[in-house]
């Protein structure tokens, strides 16, 4: 019994073994990453070899769609917008696809990351670039590298075979900080809100819950912050202030789509508290 079970052990040890077994790629994954400013690129790819083969116009037909790589379509992440020689190409990941031409190039950057020369879609472009094509010294992989990196701009360049193109990149760090700073803003605003929030509902110190919603306020002034101080106002029996702040998170909602879950509680409230405030003569 004994060896028997060891047996069965040795047998599914080997199977794993056989199912997690790595052999190598004949194009191989590659990927790197560049920072321009605070704005990060990244790019993820495989590196095809020429292999004795006649490359543009021969393997890959000049004016045909090609994935710019192998196994599955290039891709290309960028954190904040950027422009492309020029065209501006809006923060997130997309498809690198390509048509080479003799006197130019095109290249695509699609929104389906997933995309292939078999089931690439035009209507999912979001940026085309023509560029020309330069002749470089023979290149066995395919590559893609980024150059001539500045603070606001560099190269990406693409080359095979005898090959090359370079696409021009560049950012704009001063709207990237802006972006940036708004982006931390609104998180720290969140969550001094979600804090107040917490305070308020759990009858904690008002004084505290208080001073946090400011703090929200401050960083990103919304519909939902102002309620959530009007409330915490009305419950320290500040009636007038209430209403204040319950009337500017009834005008700040009204551009914002979830205000409609806080309305009735929000007009109810502007009533009763109305009702409450001395008016004035």
């Amino acid at each position: 019994m004994k060896k028997s079970f060891l047996s069965f052990l040795l047998l599914a040890s080997l199977s794993f073994a056989t199912q997690a077994q790595v052999t190598p790629q004949p194009s191989p994954g590659a990927s790197f990453s560049q920072t321009l400013g605070i704005t990060k690129i990244s790019v993820d790819y495989s590196r095809p070899g020429v292999k004795g083969r006649t490359i543009f116009g021969g393997l890959l037909k000049y004016g045909e769609v090609w994935r710019t790589g192998a196994n599955a379509a290039t891709k290309i992440k960028v954190s904040n917008d950027i422009k492309v020689n020029g065209q501006t190409l809006k923060a997130g990941e997309y498809a690198v696809l390509s048509f080479p031409g003799q006197q130019e190039w095109k290249v695509v950057f699609n929104t389906v990351t997933t995309t292939n020369q078999n089931d690439y879609d035009k209507s999912k472009d979001v940026l085309t670039v023509t560029v020309k094509p330069y002749k470089v010294d023979f290149t066995e992989s395919f590559t893609i590298d980024i150059s001539d990196v500045h603070e606001d701009m560099a190269k990406l360049n693409i080359y095979w075979e005898h090959t090359g193109i370079s696409l021009q990149l560049g950012v704009n760090n001063e709207e990237a900080i802006i972006s940036e700073v708004t982006t931390r803003n609104d998180e720290a605003a969140g969550a001094f809100q979600q804090a107040a929030e917490y305070m308020v509902n759990k009858n904690m110190d008002l004084g505290t819950a208080l001073e946090y919603i400011d703090k929200s306020i401050m960083l990103s002034e919304t519909f939902r912050n102002t309620w959530i101080k009007s409330v915490i106002q009305k419950q320290m029996g500040r009636n007038t202030d209430a209403l204040k702040m319950a009337l500017k998170a009834q005008s700040l909602g009204a551009n914002d789509s979830v205000y409609q879950f806080y309305k009735e509680a929000v007009e109810e409230a502007i009533i009763e508290l109305r009702a409450s405030v001395p008016a004035k003569n």
